[in-house]
């Protein structure tokens, strides 16, 4: 009987059911647009890519939300894969959203979508998407301990002081006729200076820049494989800080059939897998250094070694938890996941802000002359002088201004919340 119903079905048939297919789907679509409660303002979605379309043209999704912010007002409506998302831009449109309680009605920063699921943000991994409240907590808890312990904070000073040092030579090699392009250094900058906080390890972030402004070709080839090597590992973290918005705007069937849209997902994907490999080598060879450790000798001084020892008899955080959930050791994935974030969350935000300093600075002579006043009384005229906590702690008006320049330009322009 299906197989005579099958039979019977002629080409206008076939014909007729693509038609009506796209209609049906488009008419349900507008109805539910049309109909939909508490209407707001907001860009005319299109079936299939929601407002996603509108953002083409814009260097990125902060630009485009402004532009949306100054045509709709402090609270507008967006559609971004087949889900609606009110936007507000006022402070006390917010206020109940983020309340720093556990009985806040919208502990769900976002909800685990099907892209973002499958660009590997899911559930119980990392701090930004992990929509599992009992995997957060356990996760924010080893995040936060391996940042604030005493020694660890002060190997960073150093780390930074070094680095600095580093940069600022290739600096002065390049000389005061090169064209000095400040975001790049700096994104290079804070590259090399997480990924050593993260891992242990340096990964020449800065120094291959500099080979690539100066041409060197003096360097053997074990050298200009490992500068290749960083320079694409750097590149696949900003390709896939950038996809994120991708996955998230787009649904399921726009990643995997309308041509342009699918072509990028594929290349997404493929950095993807190409990150995700190398973040787990770098643990697992780290896994094979602390058991080949004796004892008897100290551990390195690095997120990664304070999550892999975490709850294990090499445990380099002497304070212990009462919370039984968080007894246990880290898994693999769950380490992946935490410092996936930090490599991620640390190299444009901390950029940016360099940068926003050094602008505001320049726009405000009186400010900057302050600054320096203070950097003199506090730091001295030996600027080869080792910077310590206690100078950063008496900074007071260095503080200041770097919270009010962060006030005026925050970093993280969206937070997000599940209602």
């Amino acid at each position: 009987m299906i197989t005579t119903f099958i039979s019977s079905f002629e080409i206008s048939n076939i014909l007729s059911l693509l038609i009506i297919f796209p209609i049906v789907y488009i008419t349900r679509f507008y109805y539910h647009h049309f109909t939909r409660p508490n209407p707001l303002p907001g860009p005319f979605p299109l079936p299939i890519v929601g407002s996603a379309y509108q953002q083409i043209g814009y260097d990125g999704v902060d630009d485009w939300l402004l532009s949306l912010h100054k045509k709709y007002g402090d609270m507008f409506e967006i559609i971004l894969g087949g889900e609606r998302m009110i936007v507000l831009c006022r402070p006390d449109l917010t206020e109940n959203l983020y309340v720093a309680s556990s009985k806040t009605k919208y502990p769900i920063r976002l909800h685990s979508k099907d892209g973002i699921v499958e660009y590997g943000f899911e559930a119980g991994v990392g701090l930004g998407f992990n929509s599992d409240l009992k995997s957060w907590k356990y996760n924010r808890q080893f995040f936060s301990q391996a940042m604030m312990t005493p020694s660890f904070n002060h190997q960073a000073i150093e780390w930074t002081i070094e680095l600095w040092n580093e940069m600022e030579s290739y600096w002065n090699n390049l000389g005061e006729n090169h064209e000095f392009d400040l975001i790049i250094w700096m994104r290079r900058f804070t590259n090399e200076m997480i990924f050593k906080i993260a891992t242990g390890t340096k990964n020449d972030a800065i120094a291959s820049y500099y080979k690539i402004l100066i041409n060197s070709n003096s360097l053997n080839e074990k050298e200009n494989e490992k500068s290749d090597e960083s320079k694409k590992l750097i590149e696949s973290l900003e390709t896939h800080l950038a996809g994120i918005f991708h996955f998230f705007a787009f649904d399921n069937f726009s990643r995997n059939y309308i041509p342009y849209i699918r072509g990028k997902t594929k290349k997404l994907l493929k950095n993807r897998d190409y990150l995700s490999d190398k973040v787990y080598t770098i643990i697992k060879e780290r896994r094979i250094e602390i058991e080949n450790t004796p004892l008897d000798q100290p551990l390195r001084n690095d997120m990664l070694t304070s999550h892999i020892t975490a709850n294990t008899p090499r445990d380099i955080n002497a304070v212990k938890h009462a919370d039984v959930d968080l007894l246990r050791p880290m898994t693999d994935k769950e380490i992946y996941g935490n410092i996936l974030d930090a490599l991620l969350g640390g190299t444009d935000t901390t950029a940016n802000f360099i940068c926003f300093v050094a602008y505001y600075l320049g726009h405000y002579p009186e400010i900057k002359q302050r600054l320096i006043q203070e950097f003199d009384r506090v730091l001295g005229n030996d600027l080869t002088r080792p910077i310590t906590n206690k100078d950063l702690n008496e900074l007071e008006y260095c503080d200041a201004v770097t919270n009010e320049i962060y006030r005026h330009s925050p970093m993280v322009y969206l937070i997000g919340r599940k209602i």
